[in-house]
């Protein structure tokens, strides 16, 4: 009996790692359940020097900005500081988060929706009393639109992470790491590399209107 527990608990072990990294590999399933993370070949896959925090920012037919987030009733904190969007480094939930934010809230029409990327060095983090570098301390953010919805919060143009832009053009500028990409061997994939859909005509954030963002009202529903 316990030979065959012993015997059954190895093979299910190995069995879910094997499917996580098969998972992995073909891009199938890898995201479709938050028990996934255990068992994807990436779990650990590293912690960047920047802290980032997303915005939703809805422009109504009036050019008047609006800001949906933090959400008027109370955004959730799973830990420290951080709100529940800014848990979405994909950007994959920003229109559903955006779409329940405007059907329990007081607006005129929403013309079009952007997630902004807002980041800083997580050096600005430290607590004053530990601050050992050259300078003051006044933190400086970088502020990126990663993606653009229509009026039903649906995605019509979608750019990299803020991350992933300053190292493709680090790899795009710098002679050195163009001359090793160049002389490097091609990559072998599995699978075809995830293509964003061609961008429909999206309006940029500062143009058009008035550039003062107005917080939404939170509507009392029955």
């Amino acid at each position: 009996m316990k030979r065959t527990i012993a015997i059954s608990t190895i093979v299910l072990y190995l069995g879910s790692l094997v499917c996580g990294i098969a998972s992995h590999t073909l891009q199938f399933g890898n995201a479709a359940h938050p028990a996934m993370y255990y068992v994807v070949w990436d779990m650990f896959c590293g912690w960047s020097g920047y802290e980032t925090r997303n915005h939703l920012i809805a422009q109504g037919a009036s050019g008047q900005y609006y800001r949906l987030t933090p959400v008027p009733w109370g955004d959730y904190q799973p830990y420290g500081p951080a709100n529940r969007i800014d848990y979405d480094s994909f950007a994959m939930h920003g229109g559903s988060i955006a779409r329940n934010i405007l059907r329990n809230t007081e607006h005129e029409p929403i013309q079009q929706v952007y997630l902004i990327e807002e980041n800083w060095s997580k050096r600005y983090n430290i607590p004053d009393y530990l601050w050992r570098f050259d300078g003051p301390k006044e933190k400086h953010s970088y502020f990126h639109t990663r993606v653009t919805y229509n009026g039903d919060c649906e995605a019509i143009d979608a750019k990299m992470s803020w991350h992933a832009a300053i190292k493709a053009h680090q790899l795009n500028t710098n002679s050195r790491l163009a001359q090793l990409r160049k002389n490097s061997r091609k990559v072998f994939a599995v699978t075809e590399p995830k293509l964003l859909p061609p961008p429909q005509q999206a309006t940029p954030i500062s143009s058009a209107g008035n550039s003062q963002i107005q917080p939404v009202s939170f509507q009392t529903t029955n």
